[in-house]
């Protein structure tokens, strides 16, 4: 007799169902893994956000480090007048009762920060705002050398995005920082770069920033194999490794801009390309 979807959003899903996805996902003990969640997708979650966290470190071990996202959303456009270290999270209710934990550190940035727990909690988030800013809408040290998002890459942390698409890949905007400035770079003039550059949007000025289209990106990464899936309950986990994709997001955001961007983004990535010469 074939499931009916009401059926399939009753069944009880453990923290063991959750290693088991995790385990399927190629997750292995040692890594560090960044989740972005929806708990609800899953169906009904025995044990709620306390039994995502122990199916994910269950797997991860005693080596293992297991991170999320801790952003503030609401009221996005003061961030950083209304900022401090107990700030709730409000980017999905397990990311909020994950920073919560015992053991877990954060890291003090205001727009982008991450909680993280396990061997490398300390190492990750510390200093998000030490060194290194970035071109960045939300603040040039959201995506800094010293971010949790920089270090996550330099080690190739597993992303994995559980119930939700890569729409909701936070890695992006440090791919995206990263194409702006590489095509800065390689203009000689310096009054030309300088004049580019002015025209790209921050936090406190508009402007034309290359965002491009996550779900485009994920299917261009799972066309190249780039992503694995596992499923549990009700919901569909994706994994990917946090170094491949986002180089491999860069090179075709540089092989073909034309596919990803239009308007004024489009035009500003030309004019970029045309100084460089």
């Amino acid at each position: 007799m074939e499931m009916g979807k009401d059926y399939i959003n009753t069944l009880e899903v453990t923290a063991a169902d959750i290693a088991a996805a995790v385990k399927n996902l190629g997750v292995r003990p040692g890594d560090t893994v960044l989740v972005h969640s929806s708990l609800k997708s899953m169906g009904y979650v025995s044990g709620g956000p306390s039994a995502v966290i122990q199916g994910f470190e269950d797997i991860l071990g005693r080596e293992g480090t297991l991170v999320m996202p801790t952003l503030s959303m609401v009221d996005f456009k003061n961030s950083y007048k209304t900022w401090y270290m107990d700030k709730p999270s409000d980017v999905g209710y397990i990311t909020e009762f994950f920073r919560k934990q015992i053991y877990s550190y954060r890291s003090n940035q205001a727009t982008h920060s991450v909680a993280a727990r396990g061997k490398l909690a300390y190492e990750l988030t510390c200093g998000h705002t030490a060194y290194g800013p970035h071109l960045c809408p939300f603040g040039e040290y959201a995506f800094s050398d010293s971010s949790p998002w920089m270090k996550m890459y330099r080690c190739d942390a597993r992303i994995v995005f559980l119930g939700v698409t890569m729409v909701y890949n936070t890695m992006k905007h440090m791919i995206e920082a990263r194409y702006a400035e590489d095509l800065l770079s390689k203009i000689k003039n310096g009054k030309i770069r300088d004049s580019l550059k002015a025209r790209l949007t921050t936090f406190d000025r508009g402007g034309v920033w290359p965002f491009y289209d996550g779900m485009k990106m994920q299917n261009a990464l799972d066309s190249r194999g780039l992503i694995k899936r596992a499923p549990c309950g009700s919901a569909e986990f994706l994994c990917v490794s946090a170094k491949d994709s986002s180089d491999c997001a860069f090179n075709l955001l540089f092989e073909n801009p034309e596919e990803w961007y239009a308007g004024e983004e489009l035009d500003w990535i030309k004019d970029c390309i045309a100084a460089a010469g």
